[in-house]
Parts: structure tokens; C-alpha cells; sequence
């Protein structure tokens, strides 16, 4: 099975709880360069997109999940320390993610919530105020 559809059923479940937006298949693969992935063995358990914004050198963290069987196992710090690694190389100077849940998950991990007017303006056209996310950001050491 190839990594794209190891993504899309990692992430379906937490799609069907509401807690992250559907992709289809061929959007993940077109983008797979966006994704960091965590496996055992062959198996993909925990995956993360990071998307240029084109808009104020920042990347937005998307479809971020970790397999219901991985999770308490430090398996999210793994993840999020190879998103700051491609955040770094990338060279963006912030990322941030926009999220229903795990509020206290991402201020643990050093972002900080922050207003819709922070976002790059595109990000501020298409946010969805139904879903009622709130929106953290996270500065990028030693970027350029």
C-alpha cells in the first residue's frame, strides 16, 4: 500500500469524528511532499502535512494524526519534531495549525492561540468560523 492511502486511512477515522478535514486520496498524493511520516515497519502511524502559505513565510500544519494504538507513547512529540525539522528547512520564520481539539496538546508544545487577523490573508478568506477553530502559531528558530 502506497503512502498516500497509508495517509487517508490513518486519517478517516479522526475525519469521521469531525476532528479533521476530509482529503481525498488524490489530494494527498498530489501533495505528498507536504507530509512527514512516523511508520512502524511499513505501517505509517503518525502523519502530518506542512503547507506553504505563500503569504508571510508560513506553513500551516494539516491533517495531523497519530494511530489510535501509537498514541500516548510520545509518538506526537516524534511527529511534531520532524515538523519543526521540515519547518526549518523549508525556511519558514512561523507555522500554525488551526484546530477543534487538542487545544492543550499544542500549547504544550510551545505555540500560542492567536487571533484570525494573524493568519496570511488567504488563510483568513477560506476560515470556516462554523467549525470554530481556534488558530495556533509557533515562531521557527534560527529561520531566515
Amino acid at each position: 500500500m502506497d503512502t498516500a492511502q497509508q495517509i487517508i486511512d490513518l486519517i478517516e477515522p479522526f475525519v469521521k469524528q469531525g476532528k479533521i478535514l476530509h482529503r481525498s486520496y488524490a489530494q494527498i498524493k498530489d501533495n505528498i511532499g507536504d507530509f512527514v511520516v512516523l511508520r512502524e515497519g511499513k505501517v505509517v502511524i503518525a502523519c502530518a502535512g506542512l503547507k506553504d502559505c505563500q503569504d508571510g513565510n508560513m506553513g500551516e500544519i494539516y491533517a495531523l494524526a497519530v494511530a489510535e494504538k501509537a498514541q500516548n507513547q510520545g509518538v506526537s512529540l516524534a511527529l511534531m519534531s520532524k515538523i519543526m525539522q521540515k519547518a526549518h528547512t523549508d525556511n519558514f520564520a512561523k507555522i500554525f495549525a488551526l484546530s477543534k481539539h487538542n487545544s492543550q496538546w499544542f500549547l504544550k508544545q510551545g505555540f500560542t492561540q492567536m487571533p484570525i487577523d494573524k493568519l496570511p490573508k488567504k488563510n483568513q478568506k477560506n476560515f470556516n468560523h462554523q467549525r470554530n477553530s481556534f488558530i495556533f502559531f509557533k515562531e521557527i528558530k534560527g529561520a531566515n
